[in-house]
């Protein structure tokens, strides 16, 4: 089986028109952020504290993070999102971080949340799908992964890491 490091940030996909009007909502991710918090090589082992910045830039029809999480040093890796935003509030495009390649992303968004589907190149923890949610926060966002520790098995947070605008 192989294990990636999913810094899965970026996918900063998302939907709908509940809380903000779409580009109120995707104005709050423009700009440079830092933060950290942790991320899970494998779904079975300890969390590594990592610290990240990024920078964002959004319109009405686009979304895109590019930066770098690092831990101690042990590893440094980019990190980053290209996302398109349809006129029917879907969110598509392409994750970057994982050491397997890029994936794909797909979701919607709900208020301040977006949930995208990430549909990895190769199997990790025996299958090529996991979820990743974005929320605003208004000074920055947070975001997570969650995967599944085997096919069938138990939910596990793999990346979960708050940034705020510098």
């Amino acid at each position: 089986m192989r294990i990636i490091a999913p810094l899965a940030f970026a996918g900063l996909a998302l939907f709908s028109v509940p809380a903000f009007a779409q580009g109120d909502f995707v104005a709050q991710f423009n700009g440079a952020f830092s933060g950290g918090g942790q991320v899970r090589t494998e779904a079975d082992g300890n969390p590594w504290n990592v610290d990240c910045d990024m920078t964002g830039q959004a319109s009405e029809s686009a979304l895109s993070f590019d930066g770098r999480c690092r831990t101690a040093l042990i590893f440094s890796r980019r990190v980053g999102a290209q996302i398109q935003i349809d006129g029917n509030g879907r969110y598509t495009g392409t994750y970057i971080g994982s050491t397997i390649g890029p994936a794909a992303l797909s979701g919607t968004r709900s208020g301040n949340t977006v949930t995208l589907e990430i549909t990895w190149p190769e199997a990790v923890n025996g299958d090529t799908s996991a979820t990743m949610t974005i929320t605003a926060t208004g000074s920055g966002f947070h975001f997570a992964v969650d995967d599944l520790d085997q096919p069938g098995g138990q939910t596990v947070r793999m990346t979960d890491i708050q940034m705020t605008r510098r």
